[in-house]
């Protein structure tokens, strides 16, 4: 049991992401950078009991299929204005502290209904891999190697729980986004 225990605590631990938009570094990744893609390699190899790809099933999509831009944003923004300012805390999950990776979870849960995975590495393998000159409100967008996550609303900026602000918007234009840029997925 305690063993267990351990484990779910380290892959809870591990699970987690981090960002900092105040972070300028040369063209060789920190320390922490090398940390968090060897952390997230690992994250990605171990197993779950859980089928997420049923998570995502067509009934959500079908729900979701019915919403118009407008009340995509305005849904987004239902949610960013309950936890604008929350601060940032690794394996956080609520109102006292939250990651990206839990933010994502419980923005679309609330948003679209739809249940995300809790990990950033479970997250990044979901929907369907678009450009980002593609990018609609409400698709996922992945920095550091997919290490951090947010969620697309419009006019090149996105929503997410970063380690310097807590909860804030970003501009995908902001040197430190467009440098550490990964990916783009829509699930929706």
């Amino acid at each position: 049991m305690l063993k267990k225990l351990l484990v779910i605590t380290g892959a809870l631990f591990l699970a987690a992401c981090s960002s900092s938009s105040k972070l300028d570094t040369a063209a060789y990744p920190s320390v922490d950078e090398r940390n968090d893609a060897e952390l997230t390699s690992f994250i990605g190899q171990l197993k779950t009991n859980r089928p997420y790809q049923s998570s995502l099933s067509n009934q959500y999509v079908r729900q979701y299929s019915t919403v118009s831009p407008a009340q995509s944003a305005q849904r987004l923004a239902q949610v960013y204005n309950k936890w604008v300012g929350t601060r940032y805390r690794l394996g956080g999950t609520g109102r006292g502290g939250i990651d990206c990776s839990a933010f994502m979870q419980t923005a679309f849960a609330t948003a679209f209904g739809v249940n995300l995975p809790r990990s950033t590495s479970e997250q990044r393998s979901l929907g369907q891999r678009i450009q980002k000159h593609q990018l609609k409100q409400g698709d996922l967008v992945f920095f550091r190697g997919n290490s951090h996550v947010g969620v697309y609303i419009g006019n090149n900026k996105f929503m997410h729980a970063s380690s310097s602000q807590g909860v804030t918007i970003s501009s995908l234009d902001e040197n430190y986004w467009a440098r550490t840029y990964t990916q783009s997925r829509r699930i929706l």
